[in-house]
């Protein structure tokens, strides 16, 4: 299956920074991009090797696909890429409903990895209350499971512990990103392990959105074993995840089959995968360096899983 993500984003937020750095920097992945307007995205004319009047495809293998002749179209002739994507990135207008387009991920061939919604922090309160656009993005904000808070460098530390907390009212289920220019690391994007050795992050403290001077890097957790696992078992785990884990994904022998495991926010997805015929399994959790709750994991996984192995 493709792992298919959302990003959305009211108009002027970050999302097309967002998604230009993406495709900048995709760390060995090819990655399949569903676009409204090629111009909105910043795509150096270096990487282009080849464009005409709905596609462009890139020397580092990502793909870039206009929406001009309707989605259905646009991702049947992105999944018929050959190779195909290793990840589907869709860019959703600043007036587009990110629940629906979400929806598509669930379909066979595709797996939903996340919704991301860029905010401007500045004007974020001020759009949800406009009358024309604000139940739009307030929808956004209710899908999301990663919030990027682009814009911080706009705000001051109080309006910052402010958001923090109306964020925590209008969306409680998703993870809030701190940001300037957009910067999310494609870890947490995308749930993919980078090629990067280290990472610049921010912190994710939903109630005061501080930006971390200390500039934490990653940590990882990582769980395999030859043994099944029952799918009970594995929900049990999942529920009891600590909050410090930012993203949680792995494949998972069970009584049911092979099961595909992804966590964002509090998206909890457990999908079978009878593609798939293979025994031994692995979990990678990634958090910030010095936050990710490993004691937890491991207990966690004794517990449920029955046995570990740290890396």
């Amino acid at each position: 299956m493709t792992p298919y993500t959302v990003i959305g984003g009211y108009l002027g937020a970050g999302k097309s920074t967002l998604i230009g750095h993406l495709l900048e920097h995709p760390e060995g992945q090819r990655l399949g991009l569903l676009i409204n307007d090629f111009g909105a995205i910043n795509i150096d004319a270096a990487l282009i090797s080849n464009a005409n009047h709905n596609t462009v495809e890139l020397t580092n293998g990502c793909i870039c696909c206009s929406l001009s002749d309707g989605f259905d179209e646009a991702l049947s002739s992105l999944l018929n890429f050959n190779p195909r994507p290793d990840h589907v990135l869709v860019e959703a207008s600043g007036v587009a409903d990110v629940k629906t387009l979400a929806q598509y991920g669930h379909h066979p061939g595709l797996s939903l990895s996340g919704v991301i919604v860029v905010i401007d922090s500045e004007t974020i309160r001020q759009q949800a209350e406009d009358r024309y656009v604000g139940n739009t993005v307030l929808r956004h904000l209710q899908a999301a499971d990663l919030i990027v808070a682009n814009k911080q460098d706009l705000i001051s530390e109080q309006e910052r512990r402010d958001l923090g907390v109306w964020l925590n009212e209008k969306s409680p289920q998703s993870l809030v990103w701190p940001s300037m220019q957009a910067a999310l690391p494609i870890e947490i994007a995308l749930g993919i392990e980078s090629t990067a050795k280290q990472q610049s992050l921010t912190t994710l403290d939903h109630a005061s959105l501080e930006i971390d001077p200390a500039h934490p890097t990653f940590a990882r957790w990582t769980w395999e074993t030859p043994c099944a696992v029952t799918r009970e078992s594995l929900a049990r785990f999942l529920e009891h995840l600590p909050p410090s884990v930012i993203r949680l994904k792995g494949l998972i022998d069970s009584d049911q089959g092979v099961l595909e495991v992804q966590v964002v926010g509090a998206r909890r997805t457990l999908r079978k995968r009878s593609e798939i015929q293979r025994k031994g399994q692995q979990l990678v959790a990634i958090g910030l360096n010095h936050h990710l709750d490993t004691e937890s994991l491991n207990q966690l996984a004794i517990d449920w899983l029955s046995s570990i192995t740290q890396t």
